[in-house]
């Protein structure tokens, strides 16, 4: 059974809503570390609009290429090009701001997961499967990055293996 026109536009909708969200809040945010960080999750919510509009018009999901990026990682890269001197001056930022952002990859995780679930086909439940992941890493990146900037004692206190233990130095 392919994948419902509906599902798919649903699954577009969520994804421009993220990029428009994140495009928006990095213009008006004065931290460059906080900038770069909203604008790789922007490029990854087109990047999964790309994918998802070529399946609706008829590519097949093995077809698909979602790019593959370590958004740890490049968070991790920018974090380091500032000193412990410059990011102890990164102002605080909205904390309205992330829990909305957190909602939305929660929303769109539980789309993509539903997707999945309910696909008779295996390419196209791994391939929601794949989005589904991607907005959990999308999720844990907001939460370490936010959280160390707007409630750093949740931060620290969050169990290990689920912070980034590199920000704390």
């Amino acid at each position: 059974m392919p994948i419902s026109s509906d599902s798919l536009e649903m699954a577009i909708k969520f994804e421009q809503e993220g990029y428009d969200y994140y495009t928006e809040h990095a213009e008006d945010t004065d931290n460059t570390f906080v900038l770069s960080v909203l604008e790789k999750l922007a490029d990854r919510e087109q990047d999964h609009i790309r994918v998802i509009k070529e399946i609706a018009e008829g590519k097949p999901v093995s077809d698909v290429n979602l790019e593959k990026v370590d958004l740890e990682e490049a968070t991790r890269e920018v974090f380091e090009e500032f000193s412990a001197n410059e990011r102890e001056g990164w102002k605080e930022e909205k904390s309205s701001v992330y829990d909305h952002a957190l909602e939305l990859e929660t929303k769109l995780a539980e789309i993509y997961k539903d997707m999945a679930k309910d696909s008779d086909d295996e390419d196209e439940e791994d391939f929601f499967t794949a989005l589904m992941k991607e907005e959990d890493k999308h999720y844990e990146t907001l939460q370490n990055v936010f959280y160390y900037l707007t409630d750093h004692d949740r931060w620290m206190s969050e169990q290990e293996g689920k912070v980034w233990g590199w920000m704390n130095t």
